[in-house]
């Protein structure tokens, strides 16, 4: 019978498989890659122009509101997280000045959330930095390549679905 041998002391770091002799990351892997290092870089510009507090999941709730979705209950399925999940980070955002709640036509009870000024300058912040890390990514691998990659990408994620998923932040 065989014996399970100790786990080895190997470098951290991707381990990489072997697909036709090439030493390869596999896809999925690379595309976590790809979104931590653009995330990196997108929270060091925020952090850099006034806005330490944000992380991913503020951003991905800034977003939601700004497309209508202005309560709880409408943004934490786009988020993949529960009302109280939500509520927890659009708290975040009414305490740091992103969002303020808001008066809805013909109910004075409906509070719907609304982006201040600030949550629309953190969003045009965000948008010029992925443009600018876009077009970064691009001058390394070519225009074309770069319009392929997104092109690729965004007809698989869409494949078979009516939406887009949601964005998980952590699993």
């Amino acid at each position: 019978m065989d014996r399970l041998s100790p786990v080895s002391s190997r470098p951290s770091g991707p381990r990489l498989t072997t697909l036709g002799g090439v030493r390869d990351i596999p896809l999925v892997r690379l595309l976590s890659m790809a979104v931590t290092v653009a995330l990196d870089e997108l929270h060091q510009e925020l952090n850099s122009g006034g806005h330490p507090t944000l992380r991913p999941v503020h951003g991905y709730a800034l977003n939601a509101v700004l497309n209508g979705n202005d309560t709880a209950s409408a943004v934490a399925p786009l988020l993949a997280m529960t009302k109280q999940g939500a509520a927890r980070v659009i708290q975040h955002l009414l305490n740091e000045g992103y969002l303020e709640y808001g008066t809805a036509d013909g109910d004075a009870r409906s509070k719907p959330l609304v982006l201040t000024s600030r949550g629309h300058d953190v969003i045009a912040l965000s948008v010029s930095v992925q443009e600018r890390i876009e077009e970064q990514w691009a001058d390394v691998v070519g225009p074309r390549q770069m319009a392929g990659a997104r092109r690729a990408l965004e007809q698989a994620v869409r494949h078979g679905r009516d939406e887009l998923p949601a964005i998980r932040l952590g699993w």
